[in-house]
C-alpha cells in the first residue's frame, strides 16, 4: 500500500476581493501534489466573499475558512490559520496571486529539515509583461537575507516550524513576510531557493496590495531595522539604506549610485539611476507593461 503523502496547510487571507481570490482559490485546487488542506481567513468582507466561502467550503472537503467581523489585518489572518490549520507543512498565498500547478509538489521535493525553509522564484506580472525574478539556486544565509528579502513573500517548512519562531508579528506595518523569515533563519539558519519561478504575483488590478502606501513602507522597513540593523554588515547598510531611498519615491542620482554601491544590488541601483534620467521613457515603458 502506497504510504500517503503528508498534508500541507495553505494559509490565505481575504478582503473584499471576490473576483481575484477565485482565481487564487481555483490555483490551488489545481495543484498537482494531492494532500492539500486550504485555510482561508476572511478580514470582514461585505463583498459576498463569506457567502462564497460557505459554498466552498461546502462543496470541497480541503477547504476551510474562517470569518473575522472586522478586518484585523493580513498578518493575524495568517496566524490563525497557521495556528488552527492541520498539516505538517505549510505555506501562503495572498488572495491576489496564483500558484502554478507544480508549486507544492516542486517545494515539498526541495525541502530539507536542515534549512529553516524552501521557497522559490516567482513572475511578477504587470498585466501584459511578466518578469521572473529570484530565479536563481540559493542557499540563503543571514548575510544575503538582510541585504533583502531573498525569499519573496512566501516560504514552504514545517507548520512546526512557524509556530515556534511566533508567526507574523502582527505590530510590523510592512515587510512583515521580510522580517518572519528573517527570524526563521536566525533561528533555524539557512533557507533553500529553488530558481523555477512556481508562484505569480499579479499588480494588474485596480485592488490595493496589503502594504500600499509610502509611509506605511517607510515606517514598516525602519521597524525592520531597528531589530535586524546590529547584525547588518556594511553592505546590508547599503542595501537598506537605498531600499528606504527608493521605497520613498525619491530620485536616484549618480552620487546616490556611488552612495549605495555594493554589488548586490547594482542592478538595481542602475535601473533606479536610468529612470531618474529619463522618467518619460520609464514611464512609457511602466505603461507598456500594464497595458491590456
Amino acid at each position: 500500500m502506497k504510504e500517503e503523502l503528508p498534508l500541507v496547510s495553505i494559509w490565505m487571507p481575504t478582503c473584499n476581493r471576490l473576483t481575484l481570490l477565485k482565481r487564487a482559490v481555483a490555483s490551488v485546487l489545481s495543484q498537482t501534489y494531492p494532500n492539500i488542506e486550504l485555510f482561508i481567513v476572511d478580514n470582514g468582507s461585505t463583498d459576498g466573499t463569506s457567502e462564497y466561502l460557505e459554498q466552498l467550503s461546502a462543496k470541497y472537503s480541503q477547504i476551510r475558512y474562517h470569518r473575522f467581523p472586522t478586518n484585523l489585518g493580513a498578518c493575524e489572518a495568517r496566524n490563525y490559520a497557521i495556528e488552527n490549520s492541520l498539516g505538517e507543512f505549510a505555506t501562503g498565498i495572498d488572495d491576489d496571486d496564483e500558484f502554478l500547478p507544480t508549486r507544492i509538489a516542486d517545494l515539498f521535493e526541495a525541502y530539507n529539515d536542515n534549512y529553516a525553509f524552501v521557497c522559490s522564484g516567482y513572475i511578477w506580472d504587470y498585466g501584459k509583461i511578466r518578469r521572473s525574478l529570484l530565479n536563481s539556486d540559493l542557499i540563503i544565509n543571514l548575510e544575503q537575507q538582510l541585504n533583502f528579502n531573498q525569499a519573496s513573500n512566501q516560504i514552504f517548512t514545517k507548520r512546526q516550524k512557524l509556530i515556534e519562531a511566533g508567526m507574523f508579528d502582527t505590530t510590523i506595518v510592512s515587510s512583515q513576510d521580510w522580517e518572519f523569515w528573517t527570524r526563521m533563519i536566525i533561528r533555524y539558519g539557512a533557507a533553500k531557493r529553488v530558481g523555477t519561478a512556481t508562484y505569480i504575483v499579479h499588480t494588474a488590478h485596480d485592488k490595493p496590495r496589503i502594504t500600499d502606501s509610502i509611509d506605511n513602507r517607510s515606517i514598516g522597513l525602519h521597524q525592520f531595522y531597528d531589530r535586524y540593523g546590529h547584525l547588518m554588515s556594511k553592505s546590508n547598510h547599503k542595501c537598506f539604506n537605498f531600499l528606504v531611498h527608493y521605497s520613498e519615491g525619491k530620485k536616484t542620482t549618480f552620487k546616490d549610485v556611488i552612495r549605495y554601491f555594493t554589488p548586490a544590488i547594482f542592478g538595481k541601483l542602475i535601473r533606479a539611476w536610468l529612470a531618474t534620467l529619463f522618467p518619460l521613457l520609464a514611464k512609457k515603458r511602466l505603461e507598456l507593461f500594464k497595458r491590456d
